[in-house]
């Protein structure tokens, strides 16, 4: 008999899981990429895959509080287990459960489950004919899982068929067949049958058949009488060649109503039910609240008669009056008096006012609003209470009373009230008229009022060990106060600031504070107003195709000190639009601003510095500048989808200055150069581009690059100027180039001279790149990697103007890769939900401008010769991710 001491226990540790694409005559065509990824995800037994996963174990190990040893029981004469109960605070668990990671064991029910997983899986991406296996090696208690898959080949879509008894069905069916997700030629997969189903079934459901649902939707598939494709090979242009996959005739069909009907019933909306400020009580309480009903009405007003010009196909309305002709480019056309109607909306009290011509489009519920004394108000007493307006709410609600039903208006509805910032968690509910008409809804639009103000903030801090050791302190508060005027309108005061002060170095016979310990002290304002809608010509918002339009007007002011070295101060003003279009389309236009930078305040010595070795900076900040320019940006976000989750996000933007002017300028003094109060104005062309890849590569780790690329020319009055400083591009600082500080890098590889490190440029180009992970849910690292320089144009600059310690002039050649700064660096997240706490620290491997002579004489641009830490590093302590 086999002693039971001695047993050996066959379990198993799983420590690696390989998905093998085994070789096969089918190469794989589309998503080849992504499959992998898809795969693993459907694997039900997944070890720890981190860098430290022995450490990971031997924590959950050590601070596991129930523990099940096996013992010999004397009666049963069998091992059996034996829980034990250690006591642990939280600590113990939290290191348990959130550092430490349990070692998966091997259990073969899973991996035929996973397999058979994969099977289904692969069926609903159109390999019907996949298959799939598995393989597991034990060494030392130790499992290794394959999992070897062969696709076979897809079956691709031939033809589609749009089928329907219910001829209204069947004509939208026909109308929209050509947005189909089922081309031919692409993989007749489940995923795109659901795409078209959602499809088809939102097309449906906006042209007022409020029941319709997706289970009516059904497809067929026939391999039979499809097309028999030959494989062809592809050639030098074709990367997809025809393997010869076979093909099917796709049958989409629309079933009928219910066994006695097959026409689908319409429904119209009978009502609209608008409650602005919907009170919430508890479930166990009933309390009915009284309100009133307002009506509002499109009422028609005196048309406005308009000169329109009628092109060739035009035709001449009835109440059309002849006016003239006229002849444009050779070509002659009529110009006839045409009356337009107007509509105006208008809030009544009850339905008895409601006129002839009246169009009743909403019935507001507002709680009855009365005196202390409990006696009816007056309409002007209660417009005073309501706190938003009528037509603000009715505006943004675009079902109609008499309209179909349409499920896109529901949406639109719902985003249009959060566009107004004033109301939270908006409802849209659709019931059986109260009326009691068939095929009747009324539609109840629901919201609870948000609250009337709001704070932000932020802050960053930064230690610097480059040649002056110094420690940056930056913060950010904002003040909304919404709906000030009743109408969605949000009122902002935003004020930023930042102090960098010294760590060594000081000048302690110095009583001047600001000399003797401050770097940098910057600080702006700004007040800002929100108009939840387009105010301007309706001509550009019918243009540029605007959703959720807001309308920003903005004032602001800045004031920048270094030291005891320059002061400066800036105003600004602009009014400008921001609007989206789709989910992942978003747009910003500011056609005016206004920046006046007043005349900098230099230290004489400091100038002196700078006029030797900064020309640069030295032009920007010798006069005032009045900056007249207008803005545009556009930024696209790709949706997250697939396992890997990769995204796109690309920003690029424009501004141009001072052409308005110029005109004017050109106009009023044609000999001389206009000036605003002794102030020049600036021209330039400033562009710029951010590129942000996001590649994720497990549910713990991701990639994320970012390229940035930007370039400022001036022309016009500013050709022979420098441009003003503020426009000019600048790299380090906690989000950008995390190994220096803000402005410490460039111009090129131009030396920057102790106490007047400002480096601008006009030409920016700057790559980061992060490798980030966690180590459970909340807590993460990153190893980071930052690649950038700013450059000028042109210089002013010449041998005879800069000294010998500093002969280049900065200026940007064809060698530009020869002048990158190069850092690197660890990085930790700590994401406490609301925010994201983060805390990096920056080493620098390459200095264009260079850390000194080697002893052969040569300059030392790498920090490998040796290696050092100090005045060549940077700690960040930052909230947010840098990009």
């Amino acid at each position: 008999m086999e002693n039971p001491r001695n047993r050996v226990f066959e379990e198993h540790m799983i420590a690696k899981n390989a998905i093998n694409f085994l070789k096969q005559k089918y190469k794989i065509q589309e998503d080849s990429e992504n499959l992998y990824y898809e795969m693993y995800s459907i694997l039900q037994q997944i070890p720890d895959r981190s860098i430290i996963k022995g450490f990971r174990q031997m924590v959950y190990h050590l601070n596991d509080t129930l523990s099940m040893p096996y013992k010999f029981n004397r009666d049963s004469l069998q091992i059996l287990p034996d829980t034990i109960h250690r006591p642990s605070n939280g600590l113990q668990r939290w290191l348990h459960q959130k550092v430490g990671y349990e070692p998966v064991i091997m259990d073969t029910a899973k991996t035929s489950t996973t397999v058979k997983n994969m099977r289904v899986f692969l069926n609903q991406k159109g390999y019907y004919n996949a298959e799939v296996s598995s393989e597991v090696a034990y060494k030392n208690h130790k499992a290794f899982i394959s999992y070897n898959i062969k696709t076979g080949m897809p079956i691709l879509v031939d033809t589609v068929a749009l089928l329907s008894k219910d001829t209204l069905v069947r004509a939208i069916l026909e109308e929209v067949k050509r947005f189909t997700f089922l081309k031919p030629g692409v993989r007749a997969s489940v995923e795109r049958m659901n795409k078209e189903r959602s499809r088809l079934e939102l097309a449906i459901k906006n042209r007022g058949y409020f029941e319709f649902t997706k289970n009516y939707i059904v497809f067929k598939m026939d391999t039979v009488n499809a097309t028999k494709v030959a494989a062809k090979h592809g050639g030098l242009f074709n990367s997809n060649p025809e393997q010869g996959e076979p093909r099917a005739n796709i049958y989409v069909e629309v079933l009928p109503y219910s066994d006695t009907s097959i026409t689908h019933p319409k429904y119209k909306v009978c009502n609209v039910m608008i409650t602005p400020n919907e009170y919430i009580i508890k479930a166990h309480k009933i309390r009915k609240i009284k309100k009133d009903s307002f009506f509002i009405v499109e009422r028609m007003l005196k048309d406005k008669e308009k000169r329109v010009v009628l092109k060739e196909g035009d035709i001449k309305l009835p109440e059309d009056s002849l006016m003239t002709t006229k002849t444009i480019g050779g070509k002659e056309y009529r110009v006839v008096q045409r009356s337009l109607p107007r509509v105006k909306k208008v809030t009544l009290n009850s339905r008895s006012e409601i006129q002839e011509n009246d169009k009743l489009v909403h019935i507001l519920l507002r709680k009855i609003v009365r005196n202390k004394d409990g006696s009816p108000t007056t309409e002007h007493q209660r417009r005073r209470s309501y706190f938003i307006r009528d037509k603000v709410i009715s505006d943004a609600v675009p079902v109609e009373i008499g309209q179909l039903y349409s499920y896109r208006l529901e949406q639109e509805t719902r985003r249009n009230i959060n566009v107004l910032n004033v109301f939270r968690a908006p409802r849209v509910e659709y019931v059986r008229s109260s009326s009691g008409q068939a095929n009747c809804l009324d539609c109840l639009v629901k919201m609870q009022r948000g609250e009337k103000q709001g704070f932000g903030g932020d802050f960053e801090i930064n230690n610097n060990n480059t040649n002056v050791s110094s420690l940056g302190v930056a913060a950010f508060g904002s003040y909304q106060n919404k709906n000030i005027f009743k109408g969605g309108e949000t009122f902002e005061i935003s004020v930023s600031g930042g102090l960098d002060f010294k760590l060594t170095k000081l000048d302690s016979f110095d009583n001047n504070f600001w000399k003797k310990a401050v770097n940098l002290f910057d600080v702006s304002a700004e007040a800002s107003l929100y108009f939840p809608r387009f105010l301007g010509l309706p001509f550009f918002k019918k243009m540029f195709k605007m959703e959720n339009a807001v309308t920003k007007v903005s004032l602001g002011y800045r004031y920048l000190q270094q030291s005891t070295d320059f002061q400066i101060s800036s105003f600004y003003t602009k009014i400008g639009y921001e609007w989206t279009r789709g989910p992942y389309h978003t747009f910003h236009w500011n056609p005016a601003v206004i920046n006046l930078t007043l005349e900098p305040v230099l230290e004489p010595a400091f100038e002196a510095l700078l006029r030797q070795n900064n020309r640069a900076l030295y032009e920007s900040l010798s006069a005032s500048y009045l900056i007249p320019s207008m803005d545009f940006s556009y930024t696209f976000s790709s949706p997250t989808g697939g396992i890997k989750n990769s995204s796109w996000y690309f920003k690029s933007s424009f501004e141009l200055a001072g052409n308005l002017v110029y005109l004017m300028d050109q106009v009023l003094e044609p000999n001389s150069r206009l000036q605003f109060f002794g102030t020049d104005y600036s021209q330039y062309f400033k562009t710029e581009v951010d590129l942000r890849y996001s590649y994720k590569i497990g549910k713990y780790h991701s990639v994320v690059s970012r390229l940035m690329l930007g370039v400022i020319i001036p022309y016009g009055n500013s050709k022979d100027t420098e441009v003003p400083f503020v426009k000019r591009f600048s790299l380090g600082g906690p989000s950008s180039m995390r190994a220096w500080l803000l402005r410490y890098i460039g111009p090129g590889d131009q030396a920057s001279v102790s106490g007047a490190e400002f480096q601008l440029g006009d030409l920016k180009m700057e790559f980061n790149s992060e490798y980030r992970f966690m180590f459970n849910s909340w807590i993460g690292g990153a190893i980071f990697a930052d690649i950038g320089n700013v450059w000028l144009l042109n210089s002013n600059s010449t041998a005879s103007t800069i000294p010998q310690r500093n002969p280049n002039t900065g200026v940007f050649t064809e060698r530009f890769y020869e002048q990158l700064a190069i850092g690197t660096g660890i990085g930790l997240r700590v994401d406490l939900s609301f925010f994201v706490f983060r805390l990096d620290y920056g080493i620098q491997l390459r200095e264009p401008q260079g850390y000194g002579l080697k002893e052969n004489g040569t300059v030392q641009y790498w920090n490998f010769e040796p290696f050092v830490f100090a005045n060549r590093s940077n700690l960040v302590i930052a909230v947010g991710y840098p990009f």
